[in-house]
C-alpha cells in the first residue's frame, strides 16, 4: 500500500475517533475501513512504524485493545512536509503547507548547517533571494559572480592567495607578437554533461565576450586544432591572461545559446554542477570528473527564504537548533542588529566568525544624461548634501558599526571631488515651476537600499527636493536602462582588487553613460590607456571621482560564520567561500 493510501485510512480513523483514544477491536476497525482483519492488522503495523499511533492489543481472540492516535491532522501535514524537505522537494513542502509560511521557515531553519552521513558532506546556508541567472557574460551580482566561478572555468584564473594569474583550462600560452596570443588547452577536460572541451567552445565563448566593452579589443578568435586557439587583438594588451580570468570570459559549451534553461541550469567544466535551481533552493553537487582536485564538500545547498528569522511561538520545537552557517550576503544588517536574525548569526564576537572591510562598497552615480549635473558645482551640491559622514548619523544606532564612510572605491585609497563653488541643481528654475524632483534608480532585491534611500529622501526634502525612487531589475540597472538623475549601487572587487577596479570602470555598461561626462572619446581614451598601462586604476578612479560623476558612500563589513567543524573555510572578497577546499571534520559518533 502506498503512503498516500495509508494516510487516507489514518484520516478515517481520526474521523472515527476524534478523542484519539479508544478501546476497540480489530474487527470493528476492519469493518469501519471496509477491509479484512488481516489487512487491518498490516495497516496498523505500518501506521505504528510511521509514528502515527499506538496499538496495545490484548491476548486472545476477540479481546478488546487500546488505540491511541498520536498525530492529528496538523501534525500529519507537518510530518509529510518534513519528509518532502528531507528528499529535497522544497516546492512540494511549501505547496503542501500553503499560507503557513512560518511553518516552512521553521522546518527550513532546522535543516540549515552541515551534515555528514556515510562520508557524504553537505552544507546548507540561508539566502534571501533566488539566483536564477548563472549565465557568464550577463549582468551578475556579487553572489552570482562567486557561484559562476564554482561552476565554470576560464582559460586562466586568479590565485586567491597570491593574486597572480594561474593556468586553468589553458596549460600554456604565449604572445606571438603584440596583437596575437596563442593558448593551449588541457586535454581530457569534460563539461558537466560528459562532453569533452574543444577549441570550438573557446572560440564561441570568447567571441561572445568580445561584444562586451571590456573585451572590445578582441578582433578575432580562431581554432588552431582541437586543443589550441589564436586570439587576435586590435590593440596590444600585455595583461590579456589577466583579462581572461574575468567571469565574462568563462568558457561555455559552444551550443549554450540553444540549451533550454541555461541561465538557471548552466553546464560548465567547474568543480561543482547545478543539480537543482528554483525559487526555493539552489543545490550544487561536486563534479566527480573535474579535471582538477575534486571538491571536498559533496553538496552545497542554498536555501532561498526571505525570512528565516526565529519564530518564538514555535511550540512544536522549543529546542530548535541554531543554524551553523551564514554569510554576510545572507542577512540584512537591519535584521541582524534588531535581533530578528539572532539564531542565524550568533554574537558579533563569535570566535567562528570571520570579518573584514569589503573591497568596494556603495556608491552614487550622477547620470551625465540628466540636465541636473551638467556643471561640477551641482555635482558638488549632491555630494555635500548626501555626504556619507552625514548620512551615517541618520542610521539607527545598532546598524552604524557595520557602515564605514568611503572616500574612494577601495578602503586604502583616498580620492576626493575637486573643491570649489556649490550650486543647487534647481537654482535656475523660474519661480512657480513644477516641484523640484530628482529620480534615483536602484535594483530590486537588495535589503539595505530602502534604509539608505529613506534617509536620502529626508535630507533632500529639507532642501526642497523630492527624491523619487525607480526600482529596476538588476539587468536593466546594470545597463543603465532607464531615466534617472542618480543611480544607487554597490560593487565588490575580487583579487587583485586594483586591476578589478579598472576592469569595472572600463567595462560596466551603466558607467559608460556617465563617468566621462558622457563623452565617448574621453571614455575610449581612458580604456585604451588603462589597457596599455599608461593610466593606472588609481589614476582612473581619481579622474572619475574628482569630477564628481561617481561618489563613494560606504564600505560594508563582510562577515562569515562557518560551522565549528569546518576546515579550510575562508571568507573571500565576494562574501562567500571556496566550496572545493572546505570540508567538515565529523563530530563524535559520525
Amino acid at each position: 500500500m502506498n503512503g498516500r493510501r495509508l494516510e487516507q485510512h489514518y484520516r478515517r480513523l481520526l474521523a472515527l475517533y476524534p478523542q484519539r483514544d479508544a478501546i476497540t477491536t480489530l474487527q470493528v476497525l476492519a469493518d469501519a475501513l471496509c477491509c479484512s482483519k488481516r489487512h487491518m492488522r498490516a495497516m496498523l503495523v505500518k501506521m505504528q512504524e510511521a509514528g502515527w499511533l499506538e496499538w496495545h492489543a490484548s491476548p486472545g481472540r476477540g479481546h478488546k485493545a487500546r488505540l491511541i492516535l498520536l498525530s492529528n491532522e496538523h501534525q500529519l501535514l507537518l510530518g509529510k512536509a518534513e519528509h518532502l524537505l528531507d528528499i529535497g522537494d522544497l516546492s512540494g513542502a511549501a505547496s503542501l503547507l500553503g499560507n503557513e509560511k512560518n511553518l516552512v521557515a521553521s522546518l527550513l531553519r532546522a535543516r540549515l548547517g552541515y551534515n555528514v552521513r556515510d562520508d557524504y558532506q553537505s552544507l546548507r546556508v540561508p539566502y534571501y533571494r533566488t539566483m536564477l541567472n548563472l549565465y557568464p557574460g550577463t549582468p551578475l551580482r556579487r553572489s552570482e559572480l562567486h557561484l559562476v566561478r564554482q561552476l565554470f572555468n576560464g582559460l586562466t584564473r586568479i590565485s586567491e592567495e597570491s593574486g597572480n594569474v594561474e593556468k586553468d583550462l589553458a596549460h600554456y600560452w604565449h604572445n606571438i607578437d603584440p596583437l596575437h596570443w596563442r593558448f593551449y588547452l588541457r586535454p581530457g577536460v569534460q563539461f558537466h554533461d560528459g562532453r569533452g572541451l574543444t577549441s570550438q567552445d573557446v572560440v564561441v565563448s570568447l567571441m561572445r565576450s568580445a561584444r562586451l566593452p571590456l573585451f572590445s579589443h578582441i578582433r578575432q578568435v580562431t581554432e588552431q586544432g582541437t586543443l589550441s586557439v589564436l586570439i587576435e587583438l586590435t590593440q596590444p594588451d600585455e595583461l590579456l591572461p589577466q583579462l581572461l580570468t574575468d567571469a565574462a570570459a568563462m568558457i561555455l559549451p559552444a551550443d549554450h545559446g540553444s540549451r533550454v534553461d541555461f541561465s538557471s541550469h548552466p553546464v560548465g567544466t567547474g568543480p561543482y554542477r547545478v543539480c537543482d535551481n528554483d525559487e526555493w533552493h539552489l543545490r550544487m553537487c561536486a563534479f566527480d570528473n573535474y579535471f582538477g582536485f575534486r571538491g571536498l564538500l559533496d553538496e552545497v545547498e542554498v536555501i532561498i527564504w526571505p525570512d528565516l528569522a526565529p519564530d518564538h511561538h514555535d511550540l512544536r520545537k522549543p529546542d530548535l537548533p541554531v543554524p551553523s552557517a551564514w554569510l554576510s550576503s545572507s542577512l540584512s544588517d537591519i535584521d541582524y542588529a534588531s535581533g530578528l536574525a539572532a539564531s542565524l548569526s550568533g554574537k558579533p564576537s563569535d570566535f567562528s566568525q570571520e570579518m573584514f572591510l569589503e573591497q568596494g562598497g556603495y556608491f552614487l552615480l550622477c547620470d551625465a544624461r540628466s540636465p541636473r549635473w551638467q556643471t561640477i558645482e551641482c555635482r558638488r551640491w549632491i555630494r555635500e548634501k548626501l555626504n556619507p559622514y552625514l548620512l551615517v548619523q541618520h542610521f539607527i544606532e545598532p546598524v552604524r558599526p557595520f557602515w564605514v564612510p568611503a572616500i574612494s572605491l577601495l578602503p586604502g585609497w583616498f580620492h576626493s571631488l575637486e573643491s570649489g563653488d556649490v550650486v543647487h541643481p534647481f537654482s535656475h528654475e523660474a519661480p512657480g515651476n513644477l516641484p523640484a524632483v530628482l529620480r534615483l534608480a536602484y535594483h530590486r532585491q537588495h535589503p539595505e537600499y530602502p534604509m539608505l534611500v529613506e534617509q536620502m529622501q529626508k535630507i533632500l526634502g529639507g532642501e526642497g527636493v523630492h527624491l523619487e525612487i525607480v526600482q529596476l531589475d538588476y539587468e536593466q540597472w546594470a545597463k543603465g536602462e532607464g531615466e534617472a538623475d542618480l543611480w544607487l549601487g554597490t560593487v565588490n572587487f575580487p583579487v587583485p582588487e586594483a586591476w578589478n577596479v579598472g576592469a569595472w570602470l572600463s567595462g560596466m555598461p551603466l558607467l559608460q553613460h556617465s563617468i566621462s561626462g558622457g563623452n565617448p572619446d574621453i571614455f575610449n581614451a581612458w580604456q585604451k590607456q588603462w589597457r596599455e598601462g599608461s593610466l593606472s586604476a588609481n589614476q582612473l578612479t581619481q579622474n572619475v571621482i574628482g569630477q564628481g560623476w561617481l561618489q563613494p558612500l560606504f564600505h560594508h563589513w563582510m562577515r562569515l560564520k562557518g560551522p565549528e567543524q569546518a576546515q579550510g573555510i575562508h571568507l573571500n572578497n565576494l562574501g562567500w567561500f571556496d566550496f572545493k577546499s572546505t570540508w567538515m571534520e565529523p563530530g563524535p559518533g559520525q
